[in-house]
């Protein structure tokens, strides 16, 4: 579906495709013509099954990036699974670009590396259950991003996350080389690789109001830019950080209005991370809550806030029937006690309706 508006398909299955089942995209038109390009706006994909397809699910693509205008196609109540039989790597269940789209009480499972690959802006991912995702892979996410730091206002909230990958460095969520501002609010991380969670490098991640269950290590954080050799060269002078910054003019509106940190990006040292938050989160039978890798660089240089409100425990706090993997709380639930702005998170919304 290229320029199109207010498409929708609808119950329909797509199986043994040999690439992409479904593509939504703009007309792109070359930047010398001195136009924006045709976008494709309020598009909708709901109640399908995407399943053995050889290099992806859906291509889920719209928005202007120029001018933040959002486009508002979305993936909803579909079940999108085994869509790698060709390309191994990076070619996702949902790859989700441009500006303001949605995925939405989807089922996205059976895949050796991402289920999400996420581009661009004001993106919303809620209410999804991803599991058995990044099974053969090392250095995967389940939603990743990265290496773009004008990638902001992403929200992945009220998702399950469970039994990815457990072998390799695998994450439920990946912000990778500098990824920043992404709201992560609401989540269940239950067997989510071996590390749940890992920002890399960037600034601004708001982590709430999550729950992780069982799992060796929960967030991970480091400082790349400072510390390792090979991340330098991505925020030199002429690197690529700089280049996609440069693209979308940053630090002019609608950026600069929208994201005013991200105008500030080059005056606040980019190689250190800053305005992380972890607060009101829980984590039950998790080792290792932070895992720090800086490279004795910059050690007495927070990468993170770690608030006081954050509730660590090796016990059941509370939940219905983690047995079944019934996460929601008992109303009598320690943590209410605990962090009493924690909200119920609406396990019963969660996965295809």
């Amino acid at each position: 579906m290229i320029a199109t508006k207010e498409c929708l398909l609808t119950d329909c299955s797509f199986k043994n495709i040999g690439r992409y089942a479904v593509t939504v995209d703009y007309e792109d038109i070359p930047l010398s013509a001195g136009k924006n390009p045709v976008l494709s706006k309020n598009n909708g994909i709901v109640n399908c099954t995407v399943c053995q397809t050889g290099t992806g699910g859906i291509k889920l693509n719209g928005g202007n990036r120029n001018t933040l205008e959002s486009a508002g196609n979305y993936v909803e109540n579909s079940v999108i699974h085994d869509f790698n039989r060709i390309a191994k790597t990076y070619c996702a269940g949902i790859r989700i670009s441009g500006v303001g789209n949605r995925i939405s009480n989807n089922e996205i499972f059976n895949s050796p590396h991402s289920a999400i690959l996420l581009h661009g802006n004001d993106h919303l991912i809620e209410y999804n259950e991803i599991h058995n995702v990044c099974l053969v892979t090392d250095d995967v996410g389940a939603v990743y991003y990265g290496r773009n730091p004008s990638f902001r206002g992403n929200v992945v909230r009220f998702n399950y996350f469970h039994h990815l990958g457990d072998v390799y460095r695998t994450t439920a969520v990946y912000h990778d080389d500098g990824a920043c501002a992404m709201e992560v609010h609401g989540n269940i991380f239950y067997k989510a690789g071996t590390i749940p969670v890992l920002i890399g490098g960037g600034s601004d991640n708001v982590y709430t109001n999550n729950i992780f269950i069982d799992t060796p290590i929960g967030i991970k954080v480091d400082n790349r830019m400072q510390a390792f050799e090979w991340a330098k060269p991505m925020i030199a002078a002429g690197g690529v950080i700089e280049q996609r910054l440069a693209a979308v003019k940053y630090n002019q509106p609608p950026y600069s209005e929208r994201y005013p940190e991200l105008a500030k990006y080059w005056d606040e040292d980019p190689s250190l991370p800053k305005r992380n938050l972890i607060d009101e989160n829980v984590f039950v039978q998790v080792d290792q809550i932070i895992k720090r890798v800086d490279e004795g660089v910059n050690t007495d240089k927070k990468l993170l806030e770690f608030t006081d409100n954050n509730y660590i425990t090796n016990e059941d706090p509370g939940f219905v029937d983690k047995e079944n993997q019934n996460f929601k709380l008992k109303d009598t639930s320690v943590i209410f006690k605990k962090i009493p702005g924690f909200k119920q998170i609406p396990v019963e919304k969660i996965g295809p309706l």
